[in-house]
């Protein structure tokens, strides 16, 4: 009977140990919508700000009570606009004379990986705010062209070869948990993920660089 009794203890021991280091680690699911720009240089001064989105996993390992480590794989899509306007004045030209407009949309899709450190501050402990670097790895890269004319097509010209296939950069935000059950939280974060390397392979006018920069607004879903 003692031997069952401290078998039963023992037993009992290593999984409230097991319990607790598992309570320590967080699986999580996120997506939201990305505000990015690309900047460095002077020639896309005249680009707007592209929406696009980002969605992905996440890792989470409490090092303390209000101090994690924190690691994502997202896939976003970067993107800037613009919107010029062409005038045909030749009136034997076989498009019909007047002003037409031509969009454009620059696009880059990443995998980004960032790790970060996360510290949990208010009496509750849910808001929170992360920092840390981040590498991010080109997908697919290239430049959308509409052309306002009767006849002419879209037009999606790649330029991946064009980028280096690596960027690096930091990242920080400032987000709330909502506390679901024991298990499982919702949260809203707003990020921003600015690069610091040069993207570009070619040589860039002025001395300049290409990079990027995103605002990500994150809802997200974790559990343990």
């Amino acid at each position: 009977m003692k031997k069952i009794t401290v078998l039963l203890f023992t037993i009992s021991l290593i999984s409230f140990k097991t319990t607790a280091q598992e309570s320590k680690i967080k699986f999580g699911l996120q997506g939201g919508a990305n505000y990015s720009t690309l900047w460095g240089f002077d020639s896309y001064a005249d680009l707007n700000s592209g929406l696009a989105y980002v969605f992905g996993v996440s890792f989470q390992y409490k090092i303390q009570d209000n101090l994690s480590i924190k690691t994502d794989l997202n896939y976003e899509r970067k993107t800037q606009k613009s919107k010029n306007n062409i005038e045909i004045l030749d009136p034997e030209s076989s498009i019909s004379p007047g002003t037409y407009s031509v969009k454009s949309t620059v696009y880059l899709n990443y995998l980004v990986l960032p790790v970060l450190l996360k510290y949990n501050f208010s009496k509750d402990k849910s808001f929170y705010v992360n920092a840390g670097p981040y590498l991010g790895y080109l997908l697919k890269s290239g430049i959308k062209t509409h052309v306002n004319i009767p006849g002419e097509t879209d037009y999606d010209e790649e330029d991946t070869k064009y980028k280096k296939s690596m960027d690096f950069g930091f990242t920080a935000g400032i987000g709330k948990e909502f506390k679901v059950n024991e298990n499982h939280q919702v949260y809203v974060e707003i990020r921003d993920n600015l690069g610091v390397s040069d993207i570009s392979k070619t040589e860039v006018m002025n001395g300049g660089a290409i990079k990027t920069n995103s605002l990500n607004v994150l809802v997200g879903y974790t559990f343990n």
